[in-house]
């Protein structure tokens, strides 16, 4: 879905939240879709929310 979403988007910053996503999947998606970031559970809301800002961040600076 990912690689679906880049294609039509490039310009959003993609994250990842999984539970179950292997280093290889992960390593796909970040050269097909180009991932921002991939945020594995549990993950902590303080951290959701640094990647969150990060990711507005990037992309308000482009």
């Amino acid at each position: 879905m990912l690689v679906q979403v880049h294609q039509r988007f490039p310009n959003i910053i993609k994250v990842m939240l999984t539970g179950q996503a292997d280093e290889d999947a992960i390593e796909w998606a970040q050269r097909e879709a180009n991932l921002h970031y991939c945020l594995h559970k549990p993950w902590s809301e303080r951290k959701l929310i640094e990647i969150l800002e990060s990711s507005l961040n990037n992309m308000c600076s482009k």
